[in-house]
């Protein structure tokens, strides 16, 4: 398994293409704590990894969709009748989609959508 639970290291899910992760992993990289960056464009998580995050987090696998992402609505139209395997394959297959980076640090799993929330996080 790829995730960590331990208080002693940060792990971060982003997308090196949108700024927004990039800024974030910025953040974490100001820490003294080990960080390890998941980096969707270089690396594919697999369907348990994604259905692991959710069931963490308490969401719906379909949670982790930004479907108001230009590309999704291009793609895919107003999908919402899809099913729980179906929003699994889409976040496999579509980096870009992923509605913000997730930050963990032992038993604490967000979506973070903003960089300086990086900070009270480590704390």
């Amino acid at each position: 398994m790829i995730f960590t639970n331990t208080d002693k290291e940060i792990t971060l899910i982003y997308n090196s293409d949108e700024h927004i992760g990039r800024q974030i992993l910025a953040y974490a990289q100001t820490e003294t704590i080990p960080i390890r960056d998941i980096d969707l464009k270089h690396m594919k998580l697999t369907t348990t990894h994604w259905a692991e995050l959710a069931s963490k987090m308490k969401v719906n696998v379909r949670d982790l969709v930004n479907t108001e992402h230009p590309n999704f609505s291009q793609k895919y139209g107003r999908l919402n009748q899809l099913s729980d395997e179906d929003w699994l394959d889409l976040l496999i297959n579509n980096k870009d989609i992923l509605k913000a980076p997730i930050v963990m640090k032992g038993d604490k799993i967000i979506m973070m959508n903003n960089p300086q929330d990086m900070l009270y996080f480590v704390k």
